[in-house]
C-alpha cells in the first residue's frame, strides 16, 4: 500500500502514488466540456479534481467567486512553484476573477523556523515572481497570515471542532504543535473568503497536498452550514533533479527562478545517462508543461520505447532550450514589477 503523503516534506512520487490517491479520495477526470483548453489541461498533467465544473459554471455565470492558492515564505521559488503560478494567472485571465493568496509567513515561522526578519525581503522577491508570472496586481488580494486577525480567529475557533488524535489520522503520522496550528491556518485561508461573499472558490493544490484538502472537508462537516466547499483541482508534481519532487527548501535538487540560463543548464546535464521512466524524468516533465509544441513530446514518447537514452538525452536538449527561455524572459519581467512588489510589500508589512 502507497502511504500517505507529507505535506511538508519532499516526497518522490511514482505512477501509483497517483493512481491510489485518485481513487481513495474519489478525484473525478477533467472531463466536462471547456471551450478552450490550455496545455496543463490537454496534457493531462491535472491528475483530478473536485467540483472544479461547479465553479466554472459560477465563473461562465459571472457570479463572485475567487481563487485562493497560498505560498509560504521560505525557500526559493523554482519550475515547479511556476506551474501554480502559470494557472492561477491563466484563469485570473480567462473568468476575470479575485485571485486571494495567503502569505503564509506564521507557517513559515512555525514549522521551517524561518525568521521574521527574513520574511520582508522574501515577500518582495516572490510578489515579482507572481506577477511576471502573469497575475495582475489590481485583481490579486494579497495578506499575511500573522496580519489577518479573520483568519486566525476562525483558526483558533477549529481547535475546538478538531483535536490532535483526529488530525494525526488525516495525516497518516504524528505531528507537531506547530503543524498542527498551520494546518488549522490554511484550511481558515481556504473558507474565510466564503465570509465574504464569495459564492465559490477554487483551490489549487499539488496532489502531495491533499491531506490538506481532507481537513478542510472535515472542518466543514464539523461546523455543519457555516461552509461549503470549496472546489479543488490536483496538479501532476515537477519532479526535481534527484527523482523527488522540487522543494523550496533543496536549492540543489531544483531549477530555481532566480538561476541563470548557464546554471539551469548545468543542473540538467547532469541527466544525461541516467535510466528514468518519462513519468520521473525532470527534463520530460519540464517540456511537458513548459514546451509550446507537443510534436516534442510525441517524439520523444515514441522514441523511449525503443532507446531510453536516446529519449532521455533529447528530453535533456530540449528542456535546455526551453528553460534558458523561459528564465531569460521571466528575469526582465520580474525587474519590471520589482518597485510594484516592494510597494505592496510594504503596505502588507506595515497593516
Amino acid at each position: 500500500m502507497v502511504k500517505k503523503l507529507n505535506p511538508w516534506k519532499i516526497p518522490t512520487l511514482t505512477s501509483e502514488h497517483y493512481k491510489f490517491l485518485k481513487k481513495t479520495y474519489g478525484l473525478k477526470d477533467l472531463d466536462f466540456l471547456l471551450k478552450s483548453k490550455p496545455n496543463f489541461i490537454k496534457r493531462n498533467l491535472l491528475i483530478g479534481h473536485d467540483n472544479f465544473d461547479e465553479w466554472v459554471n459560477k465563473a461562465k455565470e459571472k457570479k463572485k467567486i475567487a481563487l485562493v492558492s497560498g505560498f509560504m515564505t521560505s525557500g526559493f521559488l523554482h519550475l515547479g512553484s511556476l506551474t501554480i503560478l502559470k494557472q492561477i494567472a491563466y484563469y485570473q485571465k480567462k473568468y476575470n476573477v479575485d485571485v486571494i493568496i495567503p502569505i503564509a509567513d506564521l507557517e513559515a515561522m512555525c514549522v521551517r523556523k524561518t525568521k521574521y526578519s527574513e520574511v520582508k525581503n522574501t515577500i518582495i522577491k516572490f510578489l515579482a515572481h507572481f506577477f511576471a508570472a502573469g497575475l495582475d496586481p489590481k485583481k490579486t488580494k494579497l495578506y499575511l497570515q500573522t496580519k489577518n486577525i479573520k483568519v486566525l480567529r476562525e483558526a483558533s475557533l477549529f481547535t475546538s471542532k478538531i483535536d490532535m488524535p483526529e488530525l494525526e489520522k488525516i495525516y497518516g503520522r504524528k505531528l507537531t504543535l506547530a503543524e498542527a496550528f498551520s494546518s488549522l491556518v490554511m484550511t481558515s485561508d481556504i473558507l474565510v473568503p466564503q465570509m465574504d461573499g464569495y459564492e465559490a472558490t477554487l483551490i489549487i493544490l499539488g496532489i502531495d497536498e491533499i491531506s490538506h484538502f481532507i481537513l478542510t472537508k472535515e472542518v466543514i462537516s464539523l461546523l455543519g452550514d457555516e461552509f461549503y466547499l470549496p472546489s479543488i483541482t490536483y496538479n501532476k508534481i515537477l519532479t526535481g533533479l534527484n527523482g523527488s519532487k522540487m522543494g523550496k527548501s533543496i536549492p540543489e535538487n531544483s531549477i530555481l527562478l532566480t538561476d541563470t540560463p548557464k546554471i539551469a543548464k548545468k543542473k540538467l546535464l547532469q541527466l544525461k545517462n541516467k535510466r528514468l521512466d518519462l513519468f520521473q524524468n525532470t527534463a520530460f516533465n519540464i517540456l511537458e508543461w513548459y514546451s509550446k509544441e507537443d510534436s516534442i513530446l510525441n517524439k520523444i514518447f515514441e522514441m523511449e520505447k525503443d532507446d531510453k537514452d536516446k529519449a532521455n538525452n533529447l528530453a535533456i536538449d530540449e528542456a535546455i532550450k526551453v528553460t534558458n527561455n523561459l528564465l531569460r524572459e521571466h528575469r526582465k519581467k520580474c525587474q519590471k514589477y520589482l518597485k510594484k512588489a516592494k510597494e505592496i510589500t510594504k503596505i502588507l508589512i506595515e497593516e
